[in-house]
């Protein structure tokens, strides 16, 4: 094999993408989230917390997302014992507690919704 026989890839061309998107952006979308990794006692501007880094794969969207950090406490406590688990959900916001903004969730979808989304998983 000779260095022409090689095929290279430039970080641009990497699968999926490594752009942020927020839950907000992602609000009604169909997604697959698939934590890679807890992460404990983050530094952020707001304080100290925990996160999950996830793959976002958009359903709706059709597009996926790497490397995101999650901070939604609701969607880290769900997400962080299901490391490399695909996690299937419409993106939403639960119910707020008094005085509370409402929380990020998972929504349930719909099994067409789940199609789609194993459809879209077989081609990533």
């Amino acid at each position: 094999m000779s260095i022409f026989d090689v095929q290279f890839q430039t970080l641009g061309d990497a699968a999926g993408s490594d752009e942020r998107i927020s839950l907000k952006d992602l609000e009604g979308s169909v997604t697959v989230m698939v934590a890679e990794e807890y992460v404990a006692s983050i530094d952020t501007q707001n304080g100290t917390t925990d996160a999950v880094r996830v793959t976002i794969h958009d359903i709706s969207g059709k597009h996926t997302y790497k490397d995101q950090l999650i901070f939604a406490r609701v969607l880290v406590n769900g997400l962080k014992d299901k490391i490399g688990v695909p996690v299937l959900g419409i993106v939403g916001k639960g119910t707020a507690k008094a005085g509370k903004s409402a929380p990020w969730v998972l929504h349930q979808a719909t099994e067409a919704q789940k199609t789609a989304a194993a459809e879209y998983m077989g081609t990533v």
